[in-house]
């Protein structure tokens, strides 16, 4: 343990060498938001070690912005949930409000924007859209895409 000593304040370092040298979950193993181990997709390509792994929920939501749309998309019930897989992918488990409130395609483009500030603007951002344990469409810079040709998760 160090110490570092501060005109009025005393600092207490400790050395983090054993949580720094743990290897983080490799991404391309984690499970799709609502889906189950043996539903989700097998990944035929390891993912590359420059894909930073995904951030726990309560971290971000300390994003004030993010934090504050996705209270609205969720009072809505456009979204129930959300998990990130890996940096810049957020897998989000949408609600009845997807199809009945008027505004649920405005209110994704706001998650989006805000998830990609509290992202650091990273090269591609995406929402996956997640309903019964499969992937409905996706939200990018493009817009709310929701079809067939989208349901493909990334």
């Amino acid at each position: 343990m160090r110490w570092l000593v501060l005109p009025g304040t005393i600092v207490v370092i400790a050395g983090c060498a054993r949580a720094l040298a743990t290897k983080p979950a490799d991404p391309a193993a984690t499970v799709p938001v609502g889906a189950s181990v043996a539903s989700a997709p097998a990944t035929a390509e390891a993912s590359p070690a420059s894909e930073k792994p995904g951030r726990l929920k309560a971290e971000l939501l300390q994003d004030k912005g993010f934090h504050l749309v996705f209270g609205d998309v969720q009072q809505l019930k456009v979204a129930l949930d959300f998990e990130e897989s890996r940096w810049g992918l957020l897998q989000l488990i949408v609600g009845p409000g997807l199809r009945t409130v008027s505004s649920a395609g405005f209110n994704l483009q706001r998650l989006y924007r805000a998830y990609t500030a509290a992202s650091y603007y990273g090269a591609e951002i995406v929402i996956e859209l997640w309903k019964d344990g499969a992937k409905i469409g996706e939200v990018t810079e493009a817009g709310v895409r929701i079809g067939p040709e989208f349901s493909v998760p990334r």
